[in-house]
């Protein structure tokens, strides 16, 4: 069980299945990367936002295993493995080894575990810190096995360790918030089943007070220093703001957002998945129609037996769970309704078992017997998982693009050439996200990589020979630029799914009003042409490695010298702040642009600042003279 849960999990988990690696997994290694460098926190607020808890885990790794995407990796594989052992042991606990079996092994070899069992991110560290939590929950409970032939709970005593399992389960509670922000659910659910014990099951309840107590105590002092550093910084979780439309539909008295959202959660157990490709094979069921159905009758079976501690645990779990996807968008969540898995195969389990008691020939089923079962299910289940993480998600909707396979193959190839001492890399995101993809995705990181979106008419030849330029092949040139590089002798190679330009030496560039001005010390203007079409074309040169962003402004100016309109080019400011240096000494930077109002305008107002010290005044580079631009004739 444990090794098809762990063979679904780690084989080629370095980029065969996720095709490579998300802006998200990066923006985890950057947090991991300023714990290293000695930057704590109980939350970290960059990336919309980030628990710390799994990042101190999967900085251990990296501290190990270095700067790989492995290393990222393995926590989230291992955190998922162990959450099956945790199922077991709580279904164990609860219904008995063969419940367990049978929920532990559909566990093991189910999509929706398994797939975020192979991302780099912190969600799946909440059903496992959750999970224990219920473990001893039941531990302390005294709720320690079924009855064979009855298949009723019966009590034993306990033997108490050093430390009391309340409050075990206490800290595992607690330490659950400080995992993912689905956790948030854990204290609803909590309070409900205190409250559920207390009304119907007042007897029990009062007698174990003084560890109920210390179950309170230990979850409130645990989550205290995160629930403090929240509540006095209201703007460290924008990004809920951004998804909770349906419950502030809510609030506002209308129900229908939220009503929408409990019918597709309901549904998605066995009729229609989550709807983006981001979290799994869009619209795909938890459960195919067999065990789906057993999903629900289990479900009708708790509600039947609700008023038994143990299948009330059960379904309030489950309705808690599904609480943040239900008031947030895109309904049903996979990823915010991730806190269901420690119970989540124990539904069809319940149902496979009591099946079992109609039968006398079954009922008295051996362990082998019982073995076969869950090697039957997990053999299924195993070859569905199989075909769908690494046929269906990794080739199909955006994944390849979220996924950034394209830098992917760029990566393998440029650790495969050895003779290259340099090369230009066009991407989405230069400034940011791109830089550190490629030191998380290539094996030689002394090759030095420039970066540019050609998006923007720009276009970056490397100091370097040969000249090697690299784009993704879904990302085209500046049409332009894309004719110059092949008049300059280049020869497009497409390489799927990335396209190469190389030329043995550097091509001869001339533009006819030639220039050398010097702005700070990083970028000299080499001049500029106007082409008949009437855009324009800059050159420049990188004379050192940018301290900061920099942003290019052109104004358009009129004949009295008022500004018409303006244009902006290259390093925007990051909401995150968030910011690589990508320019390379000696590279060429290339521009073909528009520049607005040319009918009316008579000169360019021409410049670079640093975007980080807007708004207010902001810090020009300035040119050797002192001035803060330089002006260009409109022709």
């Amino acid at each position: 069980m444990l090794l098809a849960g762990a063979a679904l999990r780690l084989f080629g988990l370095n980029n065969l299945s996720p095709p490579g690696i998300t802006h998200d997994e990066v923006a985890n290694w950057l947090i991991d990367r300023s714990i290293l460098a000695g930057e704590h926190a109980i939350y970290f607020t960059r990336a919309y936002g980030h628990e710390a808890g799994f990042h101190y885990l999967q900085t251990g790794f990296i501290a190990l295993l270095g700067d790989n995407v492995l290393a990222l990796r393995l926590p989230a594989a291992f955190c998922g493995l162990l959450s099956v052992a945790v199922t077991f042991a709580l279904a164990r606990k609860l219904f008995g080894k063969n419940v367990a079996l049978i929920a532990a092994g559909l566990l093991a070899t189910l999509f929706w575990p398994v797939f975020y069992g192979r991302l780099a991110l912190r969600a799946i560290s909440l059903p496992l810190v959750a999970g224990l939590s219920a473990y001893f929950w039941w531990k302390a409970w005294e709720f320690e096995g079924v009855n064979r032939r009855k298949g009723e709970g019966v009590k034993k005593p306990v033997t108490r360790s050093p430390l009391h399992p309340f409050t075990l389960s206490g800290l595992f509670a607690g330490l659950s918030l400080h995992t993912y922000m689905a956790a948030r659910a854990v204290p609803i659910f909590y309070a409900l089943w205190l409250a559920y014990l207390a009304i119907f099951h007042w007897h029990d309840f009062k007698q174990k007070w003084r560890g109920i107590v210390l179950f309170l105590v230990m979850f409130a002092a645990v989550a205290a220093p995160l629930v403090i550093f929240l509540q006095t910084t209201p703007d460290a979780e924008f990004r809920i703001s951004e998804v909770d439309a349906p419950l502030q539909a809510l609030r506002a008295g209308d129900w229908q957002p939220v009503l929408s959202n409990g019918l597709k959660l309901l549904g998605m157990f066995g009729f229609v998945g989550d709807p983006l490709w981001r979290e799994g094979v869009p619209s795909a069921p938890v459960f195919e129609p067999v065990v789906a159905i057993l999903f629900y009758a289990g479900l009708l079976l708790c509600l039947w037996r609700w008023r038994q501690p143990r299948y009330a645990f059960l379904l309030l779990w489950l309705a808690v769970s599904v609480t943040p996807s239900l008031v947030t968008i895109n309904a049903p969540s996979h990823i915010r309704s991730i806190l269901i898995l420690p119970v989540l195969t124990l539904f069809p389990a319940l149902v496979m078992h009591s099946l079992g008691q109609l039968s006398t020939v079954i009922r008295n089923l051996s362990t082998r017997s019982s073995k076969i079962l869950v090697l039957t299910l997990l053999l299924f289940y195993a070859a569905r998982t199989s075909v769908l993480q690494f046929q269906t998600w990794p080739n199909g909707g955006d994944v390849p693009f979220v996924w950034q396979a394209a830098f992917t193959e760029m990566a393998r190839y440029l650790d495969g050439r050895s003779d290259l001492t340099a090369a230009s890399i066009a991407g989405w995101s230069p400034s940011t996200m791109d830089s550190p993809t490629m030191t998380l995705l290539r094996q030689n990181d002394d090759l030095p990589l420039s970066h540019f979106d050609p998006q923007e008419g720009t276009l970056i030849l490397p100091d370097a020979e040969p000249v090697v330029v690299i784009r993704p092949s879904d990302l085209p040139l500046d049409p332009f630029w894309e004719t110059q590089l092949q008049n300059w002798g280049f020869t497009p190679s497409p390489l799927h799914p990335f396209t190469l330009y190389e030329l043995p030496q550097q091509p001869s560039i001339e533009l006819t009003n030639p220039m050398n001005i010097q702005f700070g010390e990083e970028l000299t203007l080499l001049g500029y042409e106007w082409l008949e079409s009437g855009d324009l074309v800059l050159g420049w040169l990188v004379t050192a490695v940018p301290t900061a962003p920099r942003q290019q402004f052109i104004h358009s100016l009129a004949a009295d010298g008022s500004q018409l309109a303006d244009t902006y080019r290259f390093d925007a400011p990051d909401p995150q702040g968030i910011w690589f240096p990508h320019w390379q000494p000696g590279d060429l930077i290339l521009q073909h642009l528009t520049p607005p109002a040319l009918g009316e305008a008579t000169q360019l107002r021409l410049g670079w600042f640093d975007p980080t010290t807007c708004p207010g005044p902001c810090q020009n580079l300035r040119t050797e003279d002192s001035a803060e631009f330089v002006l260009l004739p409109v022709e």
